[in-house]
């Protein structure tokens, strides 16, 4: 399905990577859950430590939030926005600089 689709999608944006490479996510987030509302929209439920280990800045966060939203709608057509939740709750920003208190749409201008 595209639940469980999504949920490896964000499963391998949100694992260790090898050194040299530097992961948007912070190191020890986990996924708690991933779900799709009709009409299109995802919830990725994140551990706190998105927030807690998260590094800061405004970049730093873009590219957070972005990995997350642009990895499941570039990926599965099903999915047309993303909420970001932390620890099962709606949140402000991850680090105080992306209002995350509505859905997301793809924004292809952090890809490379």
């Amino acid at each position: 399905t595209a639940a469980e689709q999504a949920r490896e999608i964000i499963t391998a944006q949100i694992a260790p990577v090898p050194a040299p490479i530097v992961s948007p996510v912070p190191p020890g987030t986990t996924l708690r859950a991933v779900f799709i509302a009709d009409g299109g929209t995802a919830y990725v439920d994140l551990s706190r430590e998105v927030t807690a280990a998260h590094p800061g800045g405004t970049v730093d966060e873009l590219l957070t939030v972005y990995a997350i939203v642009d990895a499941l709608t570039v990926n599965l057509p099903a999915i047309t926005a993303v909420q970001v939740l932390v620890d099962g709750k709606e949140v402000d920003t991850l680090a105080g600089h992306v209002d995350l208190r509505r859905p997301l749409a793809r924004n292809l201008a952090w890809v490379e």
